[in-house]
């Protein structure tokens, strides 16, 4: 994730600082990362390069900068610091500041799930004008069906009041969503890259790893002609700012989920190798080798052909990519003219999904 210095926005008492340090070139980038152990990994470079001290504020909200208390100091040189977070099941974010500069709101993306599988936060990436994207209005995930009580009461705390379903009405029926009844579902079926639908391509033995890539980028294709009503309705949902915070599951989470999440991305502003950073982030939060081992008494080509079905892939997400542009001219004219997002829908996304500057 990129994380730049902002302008003037989150000056308070607090983070006071003088005027030329604002206008200063200096940029802080920052990543969270949550390790096996329960410990955050906060990671930074300072451009250009300068020694010093660098500043490590927390709070459990981002919405009151103000909140934010002094938690670390590290040296600017040493790029890396362990956080121990107050509980595991409370989620803090962090802000950094050096004397010159301090960086974005940063929080881990990955979100330590029970039985759900690929659990993220959408939130935090820049836009090309340099505004970030609030944490914690939208999330993505897998299948809900097999949640543990945990994993329920994750959802809870994170506040979610609307999740938006892709599987297929089928797959739906079959394995239910598992949360509190207190939270809205809404049911927008795309059935190509349906767990009935990845299940059919695997039950061919003789389907190669070339075979598997064609049928899922021909897959995407489909998405994209076949459903567009469909991810137009996403979009008036995101536009009802009574429906945040926002979950988009699918079966696991990184197909249709990942069509719908660049889309978004795309919509408020993110450059497209950001987007694709996050298409592909779901290569960490898949196992796809337990998938395999499923197989592997299969020949190996079979084997090879389930690990680029359970995958992402760039051949994937760059063929629609390039697909949209050659037929309807660009990304921005499919979401305008195709998936129905107005101007003023576009106004309304961004004042709920920006902070302001």
């Amino acid at each position: 994730m990129r994380v730049k210095r902002k302008n003037c926005l989150f000056i308070s008492a607090f983070f006071l600082l003088f005027a030329a340090g604002c206008a200063s070139t200096v940029k802080i980038t920052s990543v969270a990362e949550r390790t096996k152990d329960g410990e955050l990994l906060l990671k930074w470079e300072v451009s250009p390069d300068q020694e010093g001290s660098i500043n490590i504020y927390s709070s459990q909200t981002d919405g009151d900068i103000s909140s934010f208390t002094p938690v670390k100091t590290s040296n600017i040189s040493d790029q890396v610091t362990v956080i121990n977070p107050s509980s595991p099941d409370i989620r803090e974010f962090y802000i950094l500041k050096t004397t010159s500069a301090y960086s974005g709101i940063v929080a881990d993306r990955i979100i330590e799930m029970g039985n759900i599988k690929n659990f993220r936060d959408l939130g935090g990436y820049f836009t090309r004008s340099d505004q970030q994207m609030k944490w914690g209005k939208i999330f993505r995930s897998g299948d809900l069906s097999s949640a543990t009580l945990y994993d329920q009461e994750r959802i809870r705390r994170l506040n979610i009041k609307t999740i938006i379903d892709f599987r297929s009405e089928k797959t739906a029926g079959k394995y239910p969503i598992l949360v509190h009844p207190n939270i809205r579902k809404i049911s927008l079926p795309i059935i190509p890259m349906d767990t009935e639908k990845i299940n059919e391509m695997m039950s061919d033995e003789k389907l190669t790893r070339s075979d598997a890539i064609r049928n899922v980028q021909d897959s995407y294709i489909g998405i994209i002609e076949n459903y567009k009503n469909e991810f137009a309705e996403m979009f008036n949902i995101l536009t009802d700012e009574n429906n945040y915070p926002v979950l988009l599951s699918g079966s696991l989470g990184k197909d249709r989920v990942g069509l719908a999440s660049f889309f978004i991305l795309y919509a408020l502003g993110i450059p497209q190798n950001i987007i694709i950073d996050d298409y592909l982030l779901s290569r960490q939060t898949i196992d796809v080798l337990t998938i395999a081992e499923n197989v592997k008494t299969k020949p190996e080509y079979f084997q090879e052909a389930v690990t680029a079905l359970m995958s992402v892939n760039h051949a994937y997400i760059n063929y629609t990519i390039d697909y949209i542009n050659q037929k309807y001219g660009s990304i921005d004219s499919y979401i305008e003219k195709e998936l129905k997002l107005t101007p003023g829908k576009k106004t309304l996304l961004r004042k709920h999904l920006l902070y302001n500057q």
